[in-house]
């Protein structure tokens, strides 16, 4: 007697359809086929390629890891108007000023382009947050898991991680009950 497959046996409305390959597909698998195009890798494309005159994913988080980076630099103190970078070109404080300015402008059109910065200095931590640890450093004077750095910061585009954040994380220094 001959196999009868297993999904004769159930009625009609519990069968699995045959998959079909709409010719439409198949067409172009041919013609693709025939131009021999090479396939790309996944490693070629790029994550979300963007349409033309748009700035690419990757270029995005490097812009914004560059603004970031330059913001911790413009936010230190100022130095005082005889420091001796100021006293060699005789306008220090007023150049730094400028800088501030336009660099906080180019920080605010990042900002209305759909380009959030998360920077994670002194926050908890938890293992569930999407960030990149590079190291565990035990310190003195810590209750819970704590952002110590933020090497790196998180950078989201409309709302879309293009950039894991890279922290080192501080943990609560252990007692050692022995001694």
């Amino acid at each position: 007697m001959p196999e009868i497959p297993r999904q004769w046996r159930h009625p009609r409305e519990f069968r699995i359809a045959r998959p079909a390959t709409p010719e439409e597909w198949a067409a172009a698998l041919l013609r693709a086929v025939a131009r021999s195009e090479p396939v790309p890798a996944p490693g070629d494309q790029p994550v979300n390629p963007a349409p033309a005159g748009t700035l690419a994913q990757p270029a995005v988080a490097e812009l914004a890891t560059g603004l970031w980076r330059l913001r911790r630099r413009l936010s230190g103190p100022a130095p005082s108007p005889g420091a001796r970078d100021g006293a060699r070109d005789g306008g220090g404080a007023a150049d730094l000023r400028r800088a501030r300015r336009q660099f906080e402008s180019l920080w605010s059109t990042l900002a209305a382009a759909g380009v959030e910065i998360q920077e994670h200095d002194q926050t908890r931590y938890d293992s569930g947050l999407d960030l990149q640890v590079l190291e565990f450093q035990q310190t003195e004077g810590l209750t819970d898991e704590t952002v110590l750095e933020t090497l790196r910061p998180s950078v989201y585009l409309h709302g879309l991680r293009v950039q894991t954040g890279e922290v080192v994380v501080g943990v609560p220094m252990t007692r050692d009950e022995d001694g």
